[in-house]
């Protein structure tokens, strides 16, 4: 009798030799594509190592032309073209006082080759590179290499800017000497290498910047007879290229260098030789699980029961490729989606979007949980629409999240369509019953884009960064991603990790910029300015982080740390029966609780012997919906008798309708007025003066003192003199002062 099988048999024998049939060809490819996987991945090493010899060399480039501009701060359009060498000399010894501790001198010197700096030392600079090339060869500017100070002695290297007279002839040459240690540290604190190191040569191989303080300014050839051929002066003639050669440790590296333009300098990366084959090896290691991994799933896949399997793929097909909330696709199915278009882009464009919901969570908080849904399904319908009409796709990812993907012929097409798009859907968010509105944060991807591993989570990062740095054009709430913005980023980083530090460790300070009063010229107040001076980055403008403390609400902190030292500084003059002038105090919009505010600016005032009428506090203009807040404020301020003077008044959205809700007592029109309606000789435009003159005389009709700031010419002086302006205050009189010379200042005009 024949031998019979049974049909389980058949079914689990036959599987089982399609299975390892299977498995068999999964090994058979992944052994064929591993050595195309190490190749694609020894590119992707090589090109992102260039591209970060190109991203330093032109961060040098930035540095130098930041140092070339430092130096036109010394140079005087009069004074150097028609100036004698006399007055040229006293010009920039009188500037060397505002010297950035990255120069160790500024000097100047004439056609005959006789320098003088800010200290007054004299040499002969003949035979001295720069002043051959400016004198006959023509160049408006140069830069040097490494070289070691004549003044200090330490490693520098000199920029040096032509000065002509009035006929255009050759008089001189104006010069900065830049400490290297100084130029090369930011490097090292951006270091985005890891393991690598950076460094920088100058056109005769000489280390302009190196880890090694000793090697500055030298010259190097490797030990290894074989590789002495890549000195540092071969490689700054050769001037781009990739090697692999020896350095200065006798460690064995890959060296990629790029020419710096500017300075005619070389930017050199260089990376350790084995962190290739260390990372072969863990790309074999992931080779080898992910074939041990695809076994099991294999094995898995045909010993499961199979409408068991398509249940659960339809399952899962329907939870992972919908959103339960909106419908629409899912963060994933986009993302799949969209990548099939970017493998296959070749020259096509791409737009990215990424859009939320402006105070999403104030939103949640006031309207609860079902409404917050309500409101994110409404803005998926007009996401959607907006994608089909374009023939884009889009998706719901987390919270309030929503992407748009889109092919486009031009940014700048693509931009039209968008802001017309998003000035339409305007009246559409206006008109739900919540009142909401929407940002955008913006990345494109271009054929010249290099990086060509780029996936749609790569631009998805890029729009998100984009939105951090918003800006407000017209209602439209929108930011376009940019390299700018890596920089940008890690200084905002930088400066928030340090803030809390600063509070601490008192690197705050305070000036004071006198307010004089036009009737009689004398001092009658002065406002309080806080200044950040860093231990390593020398004084910090507050234009640099004063924005930043008001997005991350740290401003709060500084704001009071002012008041606390400003009444520091009035009560000990009381005390000493000294003249007091009262002192305005700058309040910044994110003070957006009245009853809180004035809660902690009185525990502060109260520890100090200063009658109310010595502080002035100054708020800053702002739309017509928070005027209810400065009222608020305004009036407890008053209560406790405080006068309220209304900062940069202007330049706001709601001048007028203000005046008449908020009850301040001073006006300070911004310096804006006077630049825009003052000419190049320093005179006030005709029809500019009677503009200004009726918002003075509309102030004093409304019993409102009035401040001008910005006062900087004895005709602004004069004119607003003359149209009965009470107080003004700018550098005619004074520059904000340190404490010492404002008590000074004080004596010689109360």
């Amino acid at each position: 009798m024949d031998k019979k099988f049974s049909p389980k048999f058949i079914k689990y024998f036959v599987t089982s030799i399609i299975a390892i049939v299977a498995s068999l060809l999964i090994i058979m490819l992944f052994s064929y594509f591993s050595d195309r996987i190490i190749v694609t991945y020894h590119n992707g090493y090589t090109e992102t190592s260039e591209l970060a010899a190109e991203g330093y060399a032109k961060l040098a480039e930035e540095r130098v032309l930041n140092y070339k501009n430092k130096l036109e701060d010394f140079y005087d359009e009069e004074i150097f073209t028609n100036g004698s060498t006399t007055s040229i000399i006293l010009h920039i010894s009188h500037k060397g006082k505002e010297l950035s501790s990255d120069f160790v001198d500024v000097f100047y010197f004439d056609e005959n080759g006789v320098s003088t700096d800010i200290h007054g030392v004299v040499r002969d600079v003949r035979k001295r590179e720069y002043f051959t090339a400016l004198m006959y060869s023509g160049a408006k500017n140069f830069y040097t290499g490494a070289e070691i100070s004549m003044v200090a002695g330490v490693p520098v290297f000199i920029i040096a800017r032509a000065v002509y007279d009035a006929h255009g002839k050759f008089r001189g040459g104006l010069c900065g000497t830049i400490k290297l240690d100084a130029f090369g540290e930011s490097f090292y604190k951006i270091n985005v290498l890891g393991k690598g190191d950076i460094s920088i040569l100058d056109k005769y191989g000489r280390f302009v910047i190196n880890k090694e303080p000793q090697l500055l300014s030298k010259t190097f050839v490797p030990k290894n007879p074989d590789l002495r051929m890549y000195s540092s002066e071969s490689i700054a003639k050769i001037k781009s290229g990739s090697i692999v050669t020896e350095n200065p440790y006798g460690e064995m590296v890959s060296l990629i260098f790029r020419p710096i333009h500017v300075a005619g300098w070389i930017m050199c990366v260089s990376l350790p030789a084995d962190t290739l084959i260390k990372a072969y090896k863990e790309r074999m290691m992931i080779r080898s699980l992910m074939v041990f991994f695809a076994l099991i799933v294999i094995f898995l896949l045909f010993f499961g029961e199979l409408k068991l399997i398509d249940f659960f793929q339809k399952k899962e097909f329907l939870f992972m490729d919908y959103d339960s909330i909106t419908g629409l696709w899912s963060q994933d199915r986009f993302e799949h989606e969209a990548d099939k278009h970017l493998r296959r882009r070749g020259k096509s464009k791409f737009m990215l979007i990424d859009c939320d919901i402006l105070g999403y969570k104030y939103i949640g908080q006031n309207h609860g949980e079902n409404e917050l849904k309500k409101l994110i399904r409404f803005v998926a319908k007009v996401i959607d629409q907006t994608a089909q009409k374009h023939n884009g796709i889009c998706c719901h990812g987390s919270s309030d999240h929503f992407y748009l993907f889109f092919k486009i012929s031009s940014v700048k097409n693509a931009m039209k369509v968008f802001k017309e798009y998003a000035r339409e859907n305007l009246s559409v968010t206006d008109n739900y019953k919540i009142p909401f509105n929407l940002k955008f944060g913006i990345a494109f991807l271009l054929p010249e884009d290099k990086y060509q591993g780029l996936t749609i989570s790569t631009l998805i990062g890029q729009a998100s960064i984009a939105k951090k740095n918003l800006r407000k054009e017209t209602d439209i709430l929108y930011s376009i991603y940019d390299a700018k913005f890596l920089r940008h980023i890690q200084e905002e980083y930088f400066l928030e990790s340090q803030c809390e530090k600063a509070l601490k460790n008192r690197e705050f300070f305070v000036l004071y910029q006198p307010k004089i009063s036009l009737k009689d010229e004398k001092i009658i107040g002065a406002e309080a300015l806080v200044r950040w001076q860093h231990p390593e980055r020398g004084v910090i403008p507050p234009n640099d982080f004063i924005p930043l403390f008001e997005r991350t609400g740290f401003v709060t902190k500084v704001d009071f740390f002012v008041f606390e030292e400003v009444l520091k500084f009035l009560d000990a003059r009381i005390k000493a029966g000294l003249p007091v002038v009262q002192i305005s105090v700058n309040m910044s919009r994110n003070h957006n609780k009245p009853e809180r505010f004035m809660e902690d600016f009185l525990e502060i005032f109260n520890k100090y012997n200063v009658p109310s009428k010595y502080i002035q506090v100054e708020i800053l203009e702002r739309s017509f919906s928070e005027n209810r807040i400065l009222a608020q404020i305004t009036d407890l301020l008053h209560q406790n008798g405080f006068t309220v003077a209304m900062d940069d008044f202007g330049t706001g959205e709601s001048s007028l309708s203000m005046l008449t809700q908020v009850p301040i007592d001073v006006l300070k029109f911004d310096r804006s007025f006077l630049l825009s309606s003052t000419n190049s000789h320093g005179e006030i435009d005709r029809r500019s003066a009677g503009f200004i003159e009726s918002f003075i005389g509309l102030s004093k009709r409304l019993d409102k003192e009035v401040v001008f700031e910005g006062v900087e010419t004895e005709s602004q002086r004069d004119f607003l003199r003359v149209i009965d302006c009470d107080t003004v205050q700018g550098y005619f009189y004074s520059r904000p002062l340190s404490q010492k010379d404002f008590e000074s200042f004080i004596e010689n005009h109360y």
